[in-house]
């Protein structure tokens, strides 16, 4: 008599388990494609705008910045002019002196802007600023966990619990505009 009743609950804990294990699977395949969908939305041309403020949507001219400065953008495809929006997507700007840059960094760079993934690599949070005191001065500042990237270096982590750099968006000018060279280098986002 036990034994019926032990195997129909050995077998709503198999299918239970094997129920979870498809959900799992589902769910990391759909995340898989959202990070390539979201990670490609950045592509060579696109110019950068503002994310946020009275010029938000507008597209971010060179003498509008000022030496070291941080600004948050977006990507806009420039022939339908739709700003792509997303997290994936956020861009942190830093307006850098060209001689600061270490070499490689300097390839990928547009007259001393450099351009990252605004997501940090630690939980995900946006990055939005420069340090302006200590060790900080001059280094991008995740102010939610206090992971620290040099923006002069490929923006590897110099403090905090990032594991990795920010992922990189080569850039280049297009009269006074910031233009993607390309999509991001590197993963964007958590590990």
């Amino acid at each position: 008599m036990h034994k019926p009743e032990y195997t129909a609950k050995a077998r709503l804990l198999k299918r239970r388990e094997t129920l979870q294990a498809g959900l799992g699977a589902c769910t990391g395949l759909l995340l898989g494609r959202t990070f390539a969908q979201e990670n490609s939305l950045v592509a060579a041309g696109d110019v950068l705008v503002y994310a946020s403020g009275d010029k938000a949507d507008q597209p971010i001219l060179v003498n509008q910045v000022g030496p070291n400065k941080a600004l948050n953008a977006y990507p806009m495809d420039p022939s339908s002019q739709v700003v792509k929006k997303g997290l994936k997507t956020l861009i942190v700007l830093v307006r850098l002196d060209p001689k600061t840059l270490d070499a490689n960094t300097a390839k990928y760079a547009a007259n001393g802007f450099v351009a990252y993934s605004a997501i940090c690599t630690h939980q995900g949070c946006p990055i939005s600023q420069l340090g302006e005191v200590g060790s900080r001065k001059g280094k991008l500042v995740c102010t939610c966990h206090g992971a620290v990237y040099d923006p002069t270096a490929g923006a590897k982590v110099l403090g905090g619990l990032a594991k990795r750099p920010l992922a990189l968006l080569p850039l280049k000018l297009q009269g006074q505009n910031l233009v993607a060279a390309g999509g991001f280098i590197g993963k964007v986002g958590v590990d």
